[in-house]
């Protein structure tokens, strides 16, 4: 079901961030983008994310004299499908050194087990 308030959330977002004049931007993703991102990193955009990137899609550009390349938007279209995926992967382990290290737990994912690398399997199992 597709979230009316996440979809007008999605597109302002995108209008406040282009006011900026901070980033360059392609048009935005298309439905068939869509699915075929979804489809190759297994997950489906939120409604707001989606109309984000629908509305324009902000692009890495190099940087100018004296700048560092921070490279802070995921190449969705035509990027390097391994750098992506490590992108895409980086929420995940950091929620998983927080379960291991500071003893994060979601409750959704039940009681946690009392052995720590039972735990760390748990978490890792629920994404």
């Amino acid at each position: 079901m597709i979230s009316n308030e996440g979809v007008r959330l999605g597109a302002e977002a995108a209008r406040r961030l282009a006011q900026t004049g901070l980033y360059e931007y392609e048009p935005g993703l298309t439905d068939a983008e869509f699915t075929r991102i979804e489809r190759e990193y297994g997950f489906e955009f939120a409604d707001d994310h989606r109309a984000f990137l629908a509305a324009g899609l902000p692009v890495n550009v190099p940087p100018e004299d004296g700048q560092t390349w921070s490279r802070p938007w995921p190449e969705w279209r035509g990027g390097d499908l391994d750098s992506l995926r490590r992108q895409l992967d980086w929420p995940v382990e950091g929620v998983l050194l927080d379960v291991e290290h500071i003893g994060f737990w979601y409750e959704g994912w039940g009681e946690r087990p009392a052995d720590g690398t039972a735990a760390l399997a748990t978490a890792a199992s629920s994404g």
